[in-house]
């Protein structure tokens, strides 16, 4: 998901968060690649989805959100592991915490970022979805202090996650809760 698509998904979140009973009017940017601009009588319509398709955008979100939080404090040590709680709660956070000290502890680092290949999700209750995401990690590495690779040579480059994202009420928010990997993809 690009950066424009998921600004797209803030935008559209916060236009349903308003009450206002007026039609709101979607401007978009001009591609920066020509090959891959859509015609504009092409272009789907963003007023067309339903709160539920919003809320499974923003879901799907959450777990973009999540990876760049995860790289920025892989790669940083630096980085307070509070930061954890803007992305997760439950069973994640406890997790991810508890790997992200134990990585700081060997003085491991991060370098490049995770990708994320695809990602859907379906509703699992009210205020709750499963996320499935294939993860692409071909372009991270995991280095010692000396700059030396600790990443088994039989690391998959691509594994796919279900995640458990749901919407809190304070602060509000889409946050992952539980992630577990599933298989290659």
């Amino acid at each position: 998901m690009t950066k424009n698509r998921l600004a797209l998904v803030a935008v559209l979140l916060l236009g349903a968060c308003t009450g206002a009973s007026q039609p709101t009017q979607t401007t978009t940017s001009p591609s920066p690649s020509p090959s891959s601009s859509t015609p504009t009588s092409m272009a789907p319509s963003t007023t067309s989805l339903s709160p539920q398709e919003l809320e499974a955008k923003a879901a799907e979100a959450a777990v973009v959100k999540f990876w760049r939080v995860v790289d920025e404090l892989s790669s940083d040590p630096n980085t307070s592991l509070n930061k954890l709680a803007t992305v997760s709660r439950g069973t994640s956070i406890d997790t991810w915490a508890q790997m992200l000290t134990n990585r700081r502890g060997k003085q491991y680092r991060q370098v490049g970022d995770v990708v994320i290949a695809s990602v859907a999700a379906k509703v699992k209750g009210p205020k709750s979805w499963d996320v499935t995401a294939c993860i692409d990690v071909s372009k991270v590495n995991l280095v010692d202090k000396d700059g030396k690779s600790v990443v088994a040579a039989t690391r998959p480059p691509r594994v796919e996650y279900l995640y458990t994202v749901e919407k809190g009420q304070s602060p509000a928010g889409y946050y992952v809760t539980a992630d577990k990997q599933v298989r290659t993809c």
